[in-house]
């Protein structure tokens, strides 16, 4: 996926998640803040089932015209996504919302306000609120979409084939240590003053208790294809086989075994550049 990529505007899944976000944010901010005089500026308030109601009637309004909007007219008239095109049609979806509310508002009170310049009032002051919901939604889709920005498979250069080389982990006790071909080795995890070592063996995930920091542990070995990638795991890069993640969240994944392990952010372009010395990793 590109870094720019907006695929995911026009999937039925992000309209629907907007047109619900709308409405749900805008009958809230109705309910708490009390706009526009929708309680007649009345000091002693009080919320009413009917007054729930009533407020319902905004939301459902809203939340149909933005299903017909979304859903109706955006594909008839937004041929091809790009940011300009979002941008325009962000402000057309805040004229029409804002215009029905003003519509919904004069209706349900006997058209006490329907003037020109309350119209404007409202195209300002309603927009100013359901601009929130449409950047809120946008940038929650983009940010899950730059998770899996990279999602690549890998092959491990040849000069680190080598399946007879042998590594050896020792923990602070005298028999607290375990010898590996390099290849069975697949990560530690830190557990307090102790490392979970899990390895394979007979084609089966096993595990092991050193007594040890990862952080001693890791100093211990002299392996250009164990690396740290978090401050709570170790992993031998031999046995990566796809990296997923992008921008915010990275894992390295070992399968056949579906075990995904963190990347954290301050090792991120550690990982990254040893991924690329020992991996055909571009």
């Amino acid at each position: 996926m590109k870094k720019n990529d907006l695929s995911y505007y026009g999937t039925l899944k992000y309209k629907i998640t907007l047109c619900f976000c709308i409405a749900v944010f805008f009958y809230f901010f109705l309910v708490f803040f009390l706009p526009f005089g929708i309680d007649n500026y009345n000091p002693n308030h009080k919320y009413t089932l009917d007054f729930f109601f009533e407020i319902f009637k905004f939301a459902i309004g809203v939340f149909i015209a933005s299903i017909v909007n979304e859903i109706v007219l955006r594909p008839l008239l937004v041929k091809n996504t790009s940011l300009k095109n979002i941008i325009l049609w962000s402000m057309w979806t805040l004229f029409l919302l804002s215009s029905l509310v003003f519509y919904i508002y004069n209706f349900l009170g006997g058209w006490h306000d329907y003037l020109l310049k309350s119209y404007l009032d409202f195209l300002v002051n309603v927009s100013s609120v359901l601009i929130f919901p449409l950047i809120g939604v946008f940038f929650f889709f983009k940010y899950r979409s730059l998770q899996y920005q990279i999602e690549r498979i890998l092959t491990t250069k040849e000069r680190f084939l080598d399946k007879k080389q042998f590594i050896e982990f020792k923990g602070q006790g005298s028999k607290d240590q375990i010898k590996l071909t390099l290849f069975n080795f697949l990560y530690g995890k830190s557990q307090d003053n102790y490392v979970e070592l899990y390895y394979l063996e007979n084609r089966k995930i096993k595990k092991i208790l050193l007594r040890s920091t990862l952080s001693n542990l890791f100093e211990s070995i002299n392996s250009v294809v164990i690396i740290r990638c978090h401050r709570s795991y170790i992993i031998n890069l031999l046995n990566v086989s796809t990296v997923k993640g992008g921008n915010f969240e990275m894992t390295l994944n070992i399968d056949p075994f579906d075990v995904h392990i963190p990347v954290s952010k301050s090792y991120r372009e550690s990982t990254l550049e040893n991924l690329r010395k020992v991996k055909n990793f571009g």
